[in-house]
């Protein structure tokens, strides 16, 4: 039988907690509104969790730029004996455990950090219930305990955040003359790698996966920009809708941003 309830009355940090303590098996389905989720526990370790329907290995992979589809197709050919395709991945060495662990380790995470900012929604857990042969398991499984803390922790950090980033979708561009606040400043390598793709035209979450950070990664690193008055962030802009005489019309290349301005404020930061 099936244990449901509202993680409005019921935590999904506490839930979490028992499935740990518990050593449960079995799938938590999550849904709120049209947002859905799954969890899947291995004797109270976290081995899959994803928020979109249907999330294949393989499909995973290439969206994290970890496979090309060339690659996936020749895994899928030389798949057979009964094994799975991660194990047909690593067997061909089109991808390394460790680099697999890492990848899904990521997104596993990151799909349920997200969920601990649900203020409700309903939940389902079905005992003994097990992911797809086809879904993303982890190779290691995750213990829960480092996921509580975090996701609570990232509750804290959002709050803050989201005073000045409200949305992922949101996009980043350099102010023209940094304030004051921007003496000083000094990077880590993760804030270069975010500073570099910095082009007035994408987004929060086009960054992150350019980037392969987690959006929480990206937001809080901009957001330390927004704060040292080096960029701001503003609202995507909604494409115009094409009049009758434009729609013949070759489409128009977007507004590149100067070099000139990203070099001037990169060798200002270099020479603080």
């Amino acid at each position: 039988m099936a244990l449901v309830g509202n993680i409005r009355d019921f935590g999904l940090s506490d839930f979490l907690y028992l499935v740990d303590r518990g050593y449960k098996t079995g799938g938590l389905h999550l849904t709120r509104g049209n947002e859905k989720a799954i969890l899947f526990f291995d004797k109270g370790k976290l081995i899959h969790a994803s928020r979109q329907q249907n999330d294949m290995t393989g499909e995973l992979l290439i969206r994290l730029g970890k496979l090309t589809p060339q690659q996936l197709g020749q895994a899928r050919q030389q798949q057979h004996n009964g094994l799975s395709l991660t194990q047909t991945l690593i067997s061909q060495r089109l991808i390394t455990q460790d680099e697999l662990q890492e990848a899904l380790q990521m997104h596993i995470e990151e799909s349920v950090y997200g969920l601990f900012g649900w203020p409700d929604g309903e939940f389902r857990f079905e005992q003994g219930q097990k992911p797809s042969s086809d879904a993303p398991v982890m190779p290691t499984p995750i213990p829960v305990e480092n996921l509580i803390m975090e996701g609570v922790r990232r509750i804290d950090e959002w709050g803050r955040i989201k005073d000045r980033i409200p949305s992922t979708d949101m996009i980043v561009r350099f102010i023209d003359q940094p304030g004051e606040k921007a003496k000083g400043v000094k990077l880590a390598p993760e804030e270069w790698r975010v500073f570099a793709r910095i082009n007035g035209k994408d987004t929060l979450t086009d960054i992150a996966q350019k980037t392969s950070l987690s959006e929480f990664d990206v937001c809080r690193i901009v957001y330390g920009f927004v704060t040292a008055g080096l960029v701001e962030v503003i609202k995507k802009p909604k494409p115009a809708p094409l009049t009758s005489s434009a729609r013949g019309a070759q489409p128009m290349e977007p507004p590149r941003l100067k070099k000139s301005l990203v070099n001037r404020i990169i060798n200002r930061i270099r020479g603080m």
